[in-house]
């Protein structure tokens, strides 16, 4: 899918801002939420994500990574299927199959090269599917914004994960948000300018969860990363905004605040 141009962008974060209201009825115990959720992530899961980050090589990091992405494409594929999309759970099943076999238990991801990139599905999606209410906003310890629905898709792909079961809690810490220290440094930068440049961090961070996550069910935007290198590349072609860094916050910040779901 090609990265959308910041007015693209802009045009999008203005239709969100013009919804009236998000459903947010327990907001003092999301905002008390959010504030243990910063403080757990600078001194507990940055701490343990930079200390592997130093110890490993960036090579076997990723490479941990992928097997455990790979191990859970089987979800993805159960998804799909519950979905009604049979050409998307079949390309995954077949991505499944490269990488587990040619790649090595999916230490190596020989299948985007050959046309089969990774297109993950959740079980959140597929209670949207259903016409499922997206229900009240969540800010869940450690896990971060969420949504009534999408916190129960959450808690089911979580048993249905194999590092649940394999992994210690500070190894899924680790394997869910350590992307290395230049990445994370990438999305603190995002965040401090979120932080320095909003009225309110906790509604921005709102805003956030929801415009990406609507944007992810329609399939309408590029994942967070795209749209981050995309607006640092154009960050002097929108004067209409104090900086394009800000306005990709909004799109990252609901999942690099705490480990992602």
């Amino acid at each position: 899918m090609p990265v959308p141009s910041d007015q693209e962008l802009l045009d999008a974060l203005d239709a969100a801002d013009a919804v009236a209201e998000y459903p947010d009825p327990i907001e003092p115990a999301n905002r008390a939420t959010l504030a243990f959720n910063e403080g757990l992530d600078r001194y507990l899961i940055a701490p343990v994500s930079r200390g592997y980050s130093a110890v490993v090589p960036d090579p076997a990091e990723r490479a941990v990574r992928r097997v455990f992405r790979n191990a859970a494409e089987p979800i993805s594929f159960l998804n799909h299927l519950l979905q009604l999309h049979p050409v998307s759970a079949g390309e995954t099943l077949l991505r499944f199959g490269v990488n587990t076999t040619a790649g090595v238990v999916g230490l190596f991801d020989v299948a985007t090269p050959i046309g089969l990139p990774e297109d993950h599905s959740d079980f959140g999606e597929t209670l949207h599917r259903y016409g499922t209410p997206s229900g009240p906003y969540l800010m869940l310890p450690v896990l971060g914004p969420s949504t009534g629905r999408d916190a129960v898709g959450d808690l089911i792909d979580f048993f249905l994960e194999p590092q649940t079961y394999l992994l210690p809690g500070a190894g899924q810490i680790v394997v869910g948000t350590s992307d290395g220290i230049s990445a994370r440094s990438e999305r603190d930068q995002a965040l401090d300018a979120l932080r320095e440049q909003s009225v309110d961090f906790y509604a921005a961070l709102r805003t956030a969860y929801y415009l990406s996550r609507e944007s992810e069910l329609a399939g309408t935007l590029p994942d967070a990363s795209a749209i981050l290198r995309s607006s640092a590349e154009t960050s002097a072609s929108n004067p209409s905004r104090s900086s394009t860094d800000v306005y990709s916050a909004r799109f990252i910040a609901s999942s690099e605040t705490v480990p992602p779901r």
